[in-house]
């Protein structure tokens, strides 16, 4: 598997989540890292994975893996 960085400008730390939204739903949900790139999906790293953020109203959903849950 190829390392991917984060997504975040001008961030080149190794990404450790992968972060993707509901828009009708209003709902951001980060979890592991995907198997492979999305297009619509933000892979980051440890650091951005913890400062994640929503806009007011929005739910922030954040998907820990024990395990081999995938």
């Amino acid at each position: 598997m190829t390392t991917r960085t984060c997504s975040r400008i001008t961030c080149h730390n190794v990404a450790v989540s992968t972060f993707t939204y509901v828009y009708a739903d209003s709902m951001a949900v980060l979890g592991p890292l995907s198997t492979q790139h999305e297009p619509h999906s933000y892979d980051l790293c440890a650091k951005h994975s913890e400062s994640l953020s929503a806009p007011q109203g929005w739910q922030v959903v954040r998907y820990v893996a024990v395990g081999n849950d995938f």
